[in-house]
């Protein structure tokens, strides 16, 4: 929920979606949740292995993760992250291809960014496949991009009931959870290559 954000993705889908009918939000929502459940289901149940391939350490991920997450962090506390967004969606706000607006920017980098790609390469380490962890690792992700894809067909109807502060409130709030874990990361990544 934290590496989503989709509480500060409204003002931006609001953007986005302005002007599409409900037929062409909800296909747009499905969508995205299919391409954003297919890529991080992916890298949390992979990521691992494809570091490993690609002669990286989990541990050494976790570090440049880490840290990629407190820059991240930083900007969602100081109102950057919602800036860069904004000014992302109004440069793409003439194009209704439904298509190419599930997929960019919608999908990526906004939904599953650096930050909820990063999140599920580290749940992949202790990742086997089982019921458990389909609940514990899968389940709140997939929650997570479901929830993420129903503020997408509302987006409209929830940016007249949130105003502007409440949303910088809980964007706060997230960047501040956010960073602590990027902290955590850092700090196991360090230990374990020590």
């Amino acid at each position: 929920m934290v590496a989503v954000d989709p509480i500060s993705l409204i003002p931006i889908l609001t953007v986005i979606t302005h002007g599409l009918n409900t037929k062409k939000t909800i296909k747009l929502a499905l969508s995205v949740f299919l391409i954003t459940s297919i890529v991080l289901t992916f890298f949390s149940l992979f990521g691992n292995n494809f570091l490993q391939f690609m002669g990286i350490s989990i541990s050494s991920f976790k570090i440049v993760g880490g840290l990629f997450l407190l820059i991240i962090s930083y900007e969602m506390v100081f109102e950057k992250r919602i800036q860069r967004k904004k000014s992302l969606a109004t440069e793409l706000i003439d194009d209704k291809e439904i298509n190419n607006l599930a997929v960019f920017p919608i999908s990526i980098p906004l939904v599953a960014g650096p930050s909820a790609i990063t999140l599920s390469v580290l749940i992949s380490k202790d990742m086997n496949i089982s019921m458990m962890n389909f609940y514990t690792q899968i389940f709140p992700l997939i929650l997570t991009l479901f929830m993420t894809s129903l503020i997408i067909i509302f987006s409209n109807f929830f940016m007249k009931i949130f105003n502007k502060t409440i949303m910088n409130v809980f964007q706060k709030i997230f960047g501040l959870i956010l960073g602590a874990l990027a902290i955590e990361y850092i700090i196991k990544g360090s230990y374990e290559l020590l």
